[in-house]
């Protein structure tokens, strides 16, 4: 087995999501999307039908995190997808869900990336609505809100009860296309980084 790291594996997974990808132009792939304000990351999001995280493991990676991240991402992301060299492959499959995804990713002789369906990602039943409204500024979902009818005050509550009022109007689903139609409307995705608290 030739070693891979996260670096060369992360280049050949961006140039495959961007082919599988390239006939759509509303579509998004993020590098190291922050969840739940930072108490965790997926190495790379993309917002497309659905929100898909997919995590790296390389062979010079270790899995301690695992679980931890599992539950994160059980709550956070509507798919996931794990790409694993070859020494993580069993072990993943065996301790992640089955509506998870594993593919595997191998180093040729020239250094090429390969990368073959392991098992393929199905909707993660386990999404939680708060948790996936965290990707969010406050201003956005203050926005949301504005153009579903709903304007009382909005500016002076706080994230975890303008949180509370998109949830009692929209679904999982729905909230998943508005955070894709205010990503993609974003200059620098990655400014304002919020805070872990609700309160601001």
């Amino acid at each position: 087995m030739n070693a891979t790291n996260d670096m060369d594996i992360r280049h050949a997974l961006h140039d495959r999501l961007q082919k599988l990808y390239h006939v759509k132009d509303d579509h998004l792939i993020v590098d190291e999307l922050s969840l739940e304000h930072g108490r965790n990351r997926i190495d790379i999001a993309v917002f497309d039908s659905y929100i898909h995280g997919y995590e790296i493991k390389s062979s010079k990676d270790n899995l301690l995190r695992l679980q931890n991240q599992l539950s994160q991402y059980s709550k956070s992301l509507q798919k996931v997808t794990f790409v694993v060299a070859e020494n993580h492959c069993d072990q993943v499959i065996e301790s992640t869900p089955v509506w998870c995804g594993v593919v595997l990713v191998t180093k040729g002789p020239r250094g090429g990336m390969y990368f073959r369906s392991i098992r393929r990602a199905k909707l993660n039943p386990n999404v939680d609505f708060f948790s996936l409204a965290h990707v969010l500024w406050k201003s956005e979902v203050i926005d949301i809100l504005h153009k579903k009818g709903v304007t009382d005050r909005l500016e002076s509550k706080t994230r975890k009860d303008l949180y509370q009022q998109l949830n009692s109007i929209m679904n999982v689903q729905e909230l998943a296309s508005e955070i894709k139609f205010k990503l993609l409307k974003r200059g620098n995705w990655r400014a304002d980084e919020l805070p872990l608290s609700y309160d601001d």
